[in-house]
């Protein structure tokens, strides 16, 4: 379906010889614009015994079209699959993936562990933020004010956060289970 650009390391050029890719707002069937984030839906050309129209893969992608710097003309997945239409959360109307979120968090080496936690509150969902910082790290005030600008910027929500004592959050060896729904 797809190999990765040389150019631009994690892309997917998808081989449009075979496949039309297209990427539609979740939920819907509302095609979105060159560039905008959406669910990668997918129809096979060359497969008549068992054909794919229309599929539905439940990836989150990021389709542009146009020549590439590698001088392919195939459109790509920008930054390959980025996340899971299923994990996706509406919170006050804002669409948050949990990788979104993961994201923004580890950009600060400050933060050891976090815990991002959805409820409702009315007919609204909302989000919080638990982060536990690395052992001496001192400005807390100032750390939680730049996590909370970079989440605001990143996710167009305000999110509250709160710092936690060292080590009163679980520890995760396999799929982390950072991101509580409830």
């Amino acid at each position: 379906i797809s190999f990765e650009c040389w150019e631009a390391p994690g892309s997917l050029h998808v081989n449009e010889d075979e496949y039309i890719c297209e990427v539609l707002e979740p939920g819907t069937e509302r095609p979105l614009a060159d560039g905008e984030r959406g669910e990668l839906v997918m129809t096979n050309l060359g497969r008549s015994s068992s054909p794919l129209i229309r599929y539905r893969t439940g990836d989150v992608a990021v389709r542009r079209t146009g020549l590439c710097r590698c001088g392919r003309t195939f459109a790509r997945l920008e930054g390959g699959i980025l996340a899971r239409v299923d994990d996706m959360v509406t919170v006050r109307g804002v669409n948050v993936y949990p990788s979104a979120v993961e994201s923004v968090v580890r950009r600060f080496a400050e933060v050891a562990e976090y815990r991002a936690t959805v409820s409702a509150s009315g007919s609204l969902r909302e989000l919080s933020l638990e982060i536990e910082l690395v052992a001496g790290v001192d400005a807390l005030p100032a750390v939680a004010g730049r996590i909370g600008a970079a989440l605001r910027e990143s996710l167009g929500l305000t999110v509250p956060l709160s710092v936690v004592e060292s080590g009163s959050l679980p520890r995760f060896e396999m799929k982390a289970r950072r991101f509580v729904v409830g």
